[in-house]
């Protein structure tokens, strides 16, 4: 570890952002410490439950996308699967059916024609309407916006970045078979070898500007003296409590929810279960992943949309009998009553380009990462791009001669 002085990149949060600016500017040459409130990992760390090992809901790696490239770049294993579409099924109207390829491809080639930037500042509700024809063509648009997004809320979602995320979607996503938690893993022990050093159980109470550079002040009293600081803990709320000076953001609306029911099973396990005209998924994650024992699976089942903890978890359990889990073959269960998505869902009059930005305006040297962050990327993408930009950042901010910045 390198020792800790007015050089030094303070990295407030270890998620998947805050690890990867953390190994960004370690890699760059600044010695680097990363503190975080609770154990490392975030939304992003695997559970280990009576065998089974549970990712925060349903998790997965888009192929080819920004963070497949910042995990390669930094050495960072990502072993993992397809989804298992073999026996996939839909529900509509309460009964499981065959999934509709026809209607499915017909939907997908209109799709592909249709320009994204000439929908801009409308809403996905808008686009979906817009394809007219009978109930089955919107309510499967709507199923794929849910699928890619994870956003159920089409009236708060831009139709371009809908529409965007779908044609993306060609890429496709994997299934971790070690869990995302592998990836918290690998990130930190590129940061580790690069010289950061970690913090953890350690909250950080605020970020003040002195002569030179910064200070972080921890809740515990212990003042880290610091020539960038990047914020990485949770989301707009959060990190408006940190910031030296109140960024004038606007009003982001809530975050992005779901409902989510882990389940461990034994004998056999269902495919892929989506709903059609309901905001319902259901799949298996494991096999072929590692995250069961010998002849078990893990099952991800989620209602996109939080909203009562106990009618969610109802309807969860119905759905995943309706897929064909028994309730003897579960040995272990975890619900998340309301898991954060992402803290920002974008407007569909500003976009992506709407999110904060991962410089703040009046604070040089204090920088934001986090998946609400940056005017690109999506989830995990977003998380990780935005997470290289500031540490990058932060490794070129200089270390002397600098003026006491101003408030925002």
């Amino acid at each position: 570890m390198r020792e800790q002085g007015k050089e030094t990149v303070v990295v407030i949060g270890a998620g998947l952002a805050g690890l990867t600016a953390a190994a960004t500017a370690a890699r760059a040459g600044r010695p680097v410490v990363v503190v975080e409130a609770h154990g490392a990992g975030g939304r992003a760390r695997t559970d280990e439950l009576d065998g089974y090992r549970f990712n925060q809901g349903p998790h997965a790696l888009g192929g080819g996308g920004e963070a497949w490239r910042i995990l390669d770049s930094l050495g960072v294993p990502h072993r993992g699967h397809r989804p298992p579409l073999r026996g996939a099924r839909v529900v509509r109207d309460g009964k499981l059916a065959g999934v509709p390829l026809g209607r499915l491809g017909s939907l997908v080639a209109r799709l592909l024609r249709v320009s994204a930037a000439s929908w801009a500042g409308r809403t996905a509700e808008e686009w979906v309407e817009s394809l007219g024809g009978s109930r089955e063509l919107p309510d499967l648009a709507r199923m794929l916006i849910r699928v890619t997004t994870y956003v159920t809320d089409l009236e708060r979602m831009p139709a371009d970045f809908a529409i965007s995320r779908i044609k993306g979607a060609r890429r496709g996503v994997w299934y971790l078979d070690e869990g995302f938690g592998s990836l918290v893993a690998g990130i930190s022990s590129a940061a580790s070898a690069a010289g950061a050093s970690m913090l953890t159980d350690r909250a950080a109470a605020g970020v003040n500007a002195v002569p030179g550079g910064w200070e972080v002040a921890m809740a515990d009293g212990e003042v880290l003296p610091a020539a960038a600081v990047v914020i990485a803990a949770g989301g707009p709320a959060a990190a408006r409590t940190l910031l030296p000076a109140d960024p004038g953001w606007p009003d982001f609306g809530p975050p992005v929810t779901a409902a989510c029911l882990d389940l461990g099973l034994r004998g056999p396990h269902p495919s892929t279960v989506i709903g059609v005209d309901q905001p319902w998924y259901l799949s298996c994650h494991c096999p072929p992943g590692a995250l069961a024992p010998a002849g078990g699976s893990v099952v991800h089942v989620m209602r996109y949309g939080a909203r009562d903890a106990e009618l969610d978890r109802a309807e969860l359990h119905r759905f995943a009998a309706l897929a064909g889990i028994a309730g003897d073959q579960i040995v272990a269960e975890r619900f998340l009553e309301a898991h954060v998505v992402t803290d920002v869902l974008p407007r569909p009059e500003d976009g992506l380009a709407g999110r904060p930005a991962v410089t703040v305006a009046g604070s040089p040297g204090v920088y934001l990462a986090g998946d609400w962050v940056g005017p690109s990327g999506w989830l995990s993408d977003a998380a990780m791009g935005s997470g290289e930009q500031a540490g990058l950042l932060a490794a070129g901010a200089p270390a002397e001669n600098r003026s006491s910045p101003r408030a925002a």
